[in-house]
């Protein structure tokens, strides 16, 4: 039993080898990267990854800086330019949307109060101020009705969209 206990114990314990592929790039300072997770690596370096490959797991490896071809970083920092640049675009578009729905919420709340106000208090000019309200008001209308359709038109993330459709429910079909 002791003996059945002990080799239990032993296999228990003993090490077990685990292989893992080591990954290596050199950026184009000649800096050279080794990991063994590909995420790691600098944005340079990805695609060009090398796998080491060794027999013995302590012998190092030394990779040789590879030449880079002219103009490939360049290409790859306009394609991040041009994504960001889009991102911002997006982004000042969606700000624009939102302050054309606040605008336009607040002209109607505007209008309808000064209509409010100018029924209450009925006097001489009453009836010029409520036809201006009035004026205001489907002025807000349609331009609620504009913003909805271009909303529809463009992909915007849902948050936004849901912020501008909350200000704009604030005007009255």
């Amino acid at each position: 039993m002791k003996k059945v206990l002990a080799l239990l114990l032993v296999m228990i314990f003993s090490g077990v080898t685990v292989q893992a592929a080591t990954y290596s790039c050199r950026d184009k300072q000649g800096r050279l990267f080794m990991t063994d997770n590909l995420q790691t690596l600098p944005a340079e370096c990805l695609g060009r990854g090398r796998v080491l490959e060794s027999k013995d797991p302590d012998n190092l490896n030394y990779v040789p800086a590879q030449e880079i071809p002219q103009g490939a970083g360049a290409e790859f920092q306009q394609t991040v330019l041009d994504a960001q640049r889009e991102q911002q675009q997006k982004q000042e578009r969606v700000e624009r949307l939102l302050l054309r729905a606040e605008q336009l919420a607040g002209q109607y709340q505007q209008a309808v109060q000064e209509k409010n106000n100018a029924t209450r208090r009925w006097s001489y000019g009453s009836r010029e101020i409520i036809k201006k309200a009035d004026g205001r008001i489907e002025k807000a209308r349609e331009g609620k009705q504009q913003l909805m359709a271009e909303i529809k038109g463009q992909k915007i993330p849902w948050d936004a969209e849901e912020k501008i459709s909350v200000r704009l429910d604030e005007i009255a079909d």
